[in-house]
């Protein structure tokens, strides 16, 4: 923690001086009659900044905005896990049209709903009309919050 604060010190210090190079500068460059002009009161400088931080803050909030809406649209894989089973190959090649494969779990068992690979919930399987769905019973929020960090990584990566 030490050695952040050190670090930004440094930075406010390399724009301190920054600053002042440039003043010294704009002072070079100007006659010697606008220089009383070019000097402003310390207060003036005071108000300036706070007017500065907020149309700074503006942007970025709007930046902010504007990467949760890009995040919003990023898709994610979603899988359902009824269950899983371990064949031989000689299995898998004489599996034909009608051949059943026992799955590791019971009908009444949870099924694992992933995102992107990732165990984030349990859930119950359902039919609705003519299609399958997962009513949720169970959110892991920790394995959720690490997927939504590891797509946002991703994201911007690219």
């Amino acid at each position: 923690m030490a050695e952040e604060e050190k670090k930004e010190d440094q930075q406010e210090l390399s724009q301190e001086e920054l600053a002042k190079q440039w003043e010294e500068a704009l002072a070079q460059q100007q006659p010697s009659g606008e220089e009383e002009k070019a000097e402003e009161p310390e207060e003036a400088k005071v108000e300036e900044r706070p007017q500065e931080q907020t149309s700074q803050k503006k942007i970025t909030e709007r930046d902010v905005a504007k990467i949760l809406d890009r995040l919003m649209e990023i898709p994610l894989k979603v899988e359902v896990v009824v269950g899983e089973t371990v064949i031989q190959i000689r299995e898998l090649i004489n599996l034909g049209p009608g051949s059943v494969l026992e799955l590791d779990r019971e009908t009444t068992e949870p099924v694992d709903i992933k995102v992107n690979g990732k165990l984030i919930a349990k859930g119950e399987l359902v039919v609705v009309g003519e299609r399958f769905g997962v009513r949720i019973t169970e959110i892991y929020s920790e394995e959720r919050k690490s997927v939504f960090r590891d797509t946002l990584q991703e994201s911007l990566k690219k």
